[in-house]
């Protein structure tokens, strides 16, 4: 029985071996690929902070945040760190997944070490809501954020 996997393997060498520009669509869908496990049950946290940038704080907010990523996306535990700034230009959202509940709490340790002082002047928070299963140590972390925690129902993660 031929498996996704080797079918994977077997049109992406056709298409790299023929020259066809083919291969480029699989760059999208590795072929190690992890069938999806079970949702945030799995360890994985989640979050969503929604926030509001402070008046007149606009230019400061977006440099600070450019900052703030970059200085992020070296933490190894944090998997996903997206912040987008709605239409009104005030109100932005978070969107963080962490590898487990001691990811998370490294997060918080080094955010607020290197740029708490600074979000405080820029933003301020509106809802902050907790996915999967994080545990004390991580909650406690949390606890300052006035977190909501949602309780899994059903869902997937690859």
């Amino acid at each position: 029985m031929i498996t996704v996997l080797q079918t994977r393997r077997a049109i992406r060498a056709a298409a790299v071996a023929s020259g066809y520009i083919a291969s480029i669509i699989f760059t999208d869908f590795p072929v190690d690929a992890q069938p999806p496990q079970h949702g945030l049950k799995t360890g994985y946290v989640a979050t969503l902070f929604t926030g509001e940038v402070l008046p007149g704080q606009l230019d400061n907010f977006k440099q600070l945040v450019t900052r703030l990523v970059a200085a992020v996306a070296e933490e190894p535990g944090t998997l996903v760190y997206e912040i987008s700034l709605r239409p009104d230009q005030k109100t932005y959202d978070s969107l963080e997944v962490y590898r487990n509940s001691e990811a998370v709490v490294a997060h918080g340790k080094h955010v607020r070490a290197e740029f708490g002082k600074e979000l405080g002047q820029v933003r301020k928070t509106v809802s902050f809501v907790v996915f999967g299963s994080p545990d004390a140590q991580a909650k406690e972390a949390l606890a300052g954020l006035n977190p909501v925690y949602g309780s899994p129902i059903d869902g997937f993660i690859r």
